[in-house]
């Protein structure tokens, strides 16, 4: 009588230690956000969990139970699904990476791990598969990737802008000190330039930013001889730097030699967008008054020829340096792609 009240007594503890037990696997499987899979011996699909259904937006598990869960992948991924099958019938535990779209065709990439389930006797009867989301991993790494490609090319082309100005500018001094001071005006430029198109995360620099930053060291006390006007304009990063150097090796002229070179010289620095043409138009002007009578070089310098030749290269367009008698003039002419357009409420 004791034994058979001691066994019962047994029992219902066994009994209420695997109702405690599956609770808590319920529960477990209800709170997953993975997709948690139980496949028989044959790697076809037996259940799924509601973590699972909704990651991988399945309306109606019945019309999948039963598939072979190998089929879901293709290509190279299709080839590590049954590996990791292989491995976890004959007892192991497998993990891959692998691309696969949910059941509505939104592309999804999955850290997947495949484990084997044994029955009483030790026999793999069953596997678990438990797939993670981590398609916005694999986008970041993506981003990251492609941050750094973009970053070694800005340094190449930046290295071989430095040592382009470095070359013209030594060929083009006539002394040392001469060849210093050009050349840390145009680095001076081309890092201002870099500034602001950083701040744009190298996306693109507004007009106005680039034109204002490059000559606002030549503005002196007065602030009234530098006039801008025109829409701002977003530019290309590499259009954006090729008239940021431009801009400063006219500034630099004039402070030398032009309208900045005395007290009651201005500068005038004029753009409009012409929309009518496809792709619109930028026009760019400018307009040097006030300052001594000019003189026409009796050579072109590497400013000017970095102005006339690789701002056209650079915009694509038609660049123009006039030495008028009242002042030194520059129009540019260039057509815009669809990302060098008007700023949202700009005027």
């Amino acid at each position: 009588m004791i034994g058979a009240m001691l066994d019962l007594t047994e029992r219902r503890q066994a009994e209420a230690a695997l109702q405690a037990s599956e609770e808590f696997t319920r529960r477990i499987l209800e709170s997953s956000t993975d997709c948690i899979k139980v496949l028989d011996a044959d790697a076809r699909l037996r259940f799924m969990s509601p973590g699972g259904l909704h990651v991988m937006e399945v309306d109606d598990f019945g019309a999948i139970e039963g598939c072979d869960w190998r089929g879901f992948w293709s290509g190279p991924d299709h080839a590590k699904a049954c590996e990791a099958v292989q491995t976890a019938l004959a007892g192991g535990n497998a993990r891959f990476q692998g691309q696969t779209p949910t059941m509505k065709g939104r592309p999804r990439w999955w850290d997947v791990a495949v484990t084997p389930i044994s029955n009483p006797n030790g026999a793999v009867d069953k596997l678990l598969s438990v797939s993670r989301d981590i398609t916005e991993t694999k986008q970041w790494e993506e981003h990251q990737r492609l941050l750094i490609n973009e970053l070694n090319h800005r340094v190449k082309n930046t290295l071989a802008t430095v040592q382009s100005i470095v070359g013209q500018t030594l060929r083009n001094a006539g002394t040392l000190d001469e060849a210093q001071a050009a050349f840390e005006g145009r680095l001076f430029a081309l890092s201002r330039a870099h500034d602001v198109l950083t701040r744009e995360n190298w996306e693109g620099a507004g007009l106005r930013a680039i034109v204002a930053e490059a000559v606002a060291p030549y503005g002196n006390a007065r602030e009234d001889r530098l006039h801008l006007e025109g829409p701002d304009v977003r530019l290309p990063p590499r259009v954006a730097l090729a008239l940021a150097m431009a801009l400063q090796e006219l500034a630099t002229n004039a402070v030398k030699y032009g309208a900045l070179s005395n007290e009651s010289g201005e500068v005038g620095i004029q753009w409009t967008l012409d929309g009518t043409n496809v792709p619109p138009c930028l026009h760019l002007r400018w307009e040097e008054s006030g300052g001594p009578p000019v003189q026409v070089p009796t050579r072109r310098g590497f400013g000017t020829r970095l102005i006339e030749r690789s701002l056209a290269l650079d915009l694509d367009g038609d660049v123009r340096i006039e030495f008028a008698p009242s002042g030194v003039t520059c129009t540019v002419d260039a057509p815009l792609l669809p990302d060098g357009l008007p700023l949202a409420g700009s005027r």
